[in-house]
């Protein structure tokens, strides 16, 4: 069994201090909002120098995709529903801690935990509007976890996540890291809308054992016809940074691992919600900080997955990879909007971005 390790208290700051502020993370600017959860849900674009859109809500929850709708990552819907969807959409983490004897359980950035431990949130976005990072400090295990979204043209989106130890002790950490309702290619969004259940039906959940890769596919083009019309193309999902115990292509054994039960390693799910979950184990010594990642594509045909499968197993720095993509999209976005005369450079530096954002 599981349990809290201390009753919760008010935040520092007090639960209604929320305040914005520019910040410099890891070299780049942002604007950080602490105590975001203060503030009444509101919906975030993220746009890139490529083809690739992201609205992403204040509670976590978002949609994303290529070009247009029907060649959507997550469902697309309208603001409000996408506020909703924090728990059934996007990432999702499940955190068991061994500290002093007990496991204590917690879910960052969710409703289900936060009434359990001393809490504070915020998230930052990228003054260039291309990445967004949501924080959760949890003052009672000591802990810090990030959640960032952001875009590569080459890869995809990039979902990275890290968990930092804030104690002078070792931490033992059990986890449960992914996202979740992902979209097969060739769902459109006019099916999704209207035939919701019809379309988890055709979906095919298969992971490829060798590199990790999750393909997530429909089993056939759903038609009012008895017509044959395979699904050649797949939304496609890989993981580094992280040593699975075991992979998870849906989210029904999620209270599994709520509730301390053990884990089946899934290799084909049908009929369900694709969701691309790993389960691993790690050791936070002091002070230590540790990073991966998740990276997800949209109708991938089959040269694009054989070319996946070959750079995942062929011993690249996959984590250099990504950020060297992500980086140059970044300086490609900036060039487009000061070609647009976006970049200023004034005394009033939150009006410049301002500037640079309306651009």
């Amino acid at each position: 069994m599981t349990a809290p390790l201390a009753p919760k208290v008010v935040a520092p700051g007090g639960p209604l201090d929320s305040q914005g502020e520019l910040v410099d993370l890891s070299g780049e600017k942002y604007f950080k909002i602490t105590n975001c959860d203060a503030v009444a849900p509101f919906l975030m674009s993220l746009v890139s120098s490529s083809d690739q859109w992201m609205f992403v809500s204040s509670t976590g929850a978002l949609t994303a995709g290529r070009r247009d709708v029907d060649n959507a990552l997550f469902p697309y819907y309208t603001d409000d529903k996408i506020h909703d969807s924090v728990d059934i959409t996007g990432s999702k983490t499940i955190i068991k801690v061994a500290m002093g004897g007990r496991t204590g359980l917690w879910e960052p950035l969710s409703s289900r935990c936060e009434e359990l431990y001393r809490v504070t949130r915020s998230l930052a976005k990228s003054v260039y509007g291309n990445k967004v990072i949501f924080e959760e400090v949890n003052h009672d295990l000591g802990l810090v976890f990030t959640s960032a979204w952001m875009c590569s043209d080459r890869f995809g989106f990039v979902r990275r996540a890290s968990l930092r130890n804030l104690t002078s002790e070792s931490v033992e950490i059990t986890l449960v890291d992914g996202i979740q309702n992902l979209l097969p290619a060739g769902l459109t969004q006019r099916f999704q809308l209207e035939y919701s259940t019809l379309a988890d039906a055709y979906k095919e959940n298969e992971l490829h054992l060798p590199t990790g890769l999750g393909l997530f596919r429909l089993s056939s083009i759903p038609a009012d016809q008895p017509l044959p019309r395979e699904s050649l193309r797949a939304t496609t999902v890989w993981c580094e940074g992280l040593r699975p115990a075991c992979h998870l292509l849906c989210a029904a054994q999620l209270d599994r691992f709520r509730h301390g039960q053990p884990l089946d390693a899934e290799y084909l799910v049908r009929g369900r919600r694709g969701a691309y979950f790993v389960h691993s184990t790690l050791l936070l010594a002091a002070r230590q900080k540790q990073e991966w990642s998740f990276v997800a594509d949209v109708s991938q045909d089959a040269a694009g997955v054989a070319a996946t499968v070959a750079f995942l197993g062929s011993g690249a720095d996959l984590k250099a990879e990504i950020d060297r993509d992500i980086a140059a999209g970044t300086e490609d976005l900036a060039r487009i909007v000061g070609g647009a005369d976006g970049l200023q450079k004034t005394k009033d530096e939150r009006n410049a971005w301002r500037h640079y954002s309306n651009t």
